[in-house]
């Protein structure tokens, strides 16, 4: 009788596939479909190529992160799928921290324009700013994941190390 594969819970921390397609999908799909609708000034071609092709981007990810979401941790794949969005929010993260205030221009939609709590946190602190503590908490959050599968990874190595002995 062969051995059962590992069972593996999945960690609540597995949110953070949900969260990346969340954060990303609509900007993947704006930029790759309508890149011209992106909230960024002076749009040439060159920035409408770059901006599909980072749409791509975001649409495979996501589509890979819902996939990846109810995968067991300690899989290789699946771990190297998290290094790969964690590096892509930490410097996204530290791109819209540095970025001028007048690159972007979002038009907020009424209800969130007219909301004096919206213009209070608005008026001091950007919109860059907000997106890239998000992508900063995202990449946070990918780190808490990851070290706290690790010991299913480890006893993946352990029971993969004890069937070949």
């Amino acid at each position: 009788m062969a051995d059962a594969p590992p069972t593996a819970t999945l960690s609540p921390y597995n949110v953070f596939w949900l969260v990346h397609v969340i954060m990303e999908l609509p900007m993947g799909i704006l930029a790759f479909l309508s890149p011209a609708d992106l909230p960024v000034r002076d749009l040439t071609p060159s920035t409408v190529l770059l901006a599909r092709v980072l749409g791509a981007f975001l649409i495979a990810s996501s589509i890979s992160s819902l996939l990846m979401f109810g995968l067991p941790d300690f899989l290789p794949g699946k771990r190297a799928a998290a290094v790969q969005l964690l590096l892509f929010h930490a410097i996204v993260s530290s791109i819209y921290l540095q970025l001028d205030n007048d690159v972007l221009h979002v038009q907020l939609p009424a209800v969130l324009a007219n909301n004096s709590h919206v213009q209070e946190i608005l008026s001091k602190v950007s919109i860059s700013s907000i997106v890239g503590i998000l992508h900063g908490v995202l990449s946070l959050l990918i780190t808490v994941w990851w070290q706290a599968t690790i010991p299913q990874v480890k006893g993946a190595a352990q029971m993969a190390h004890a069937k070949s002995q």
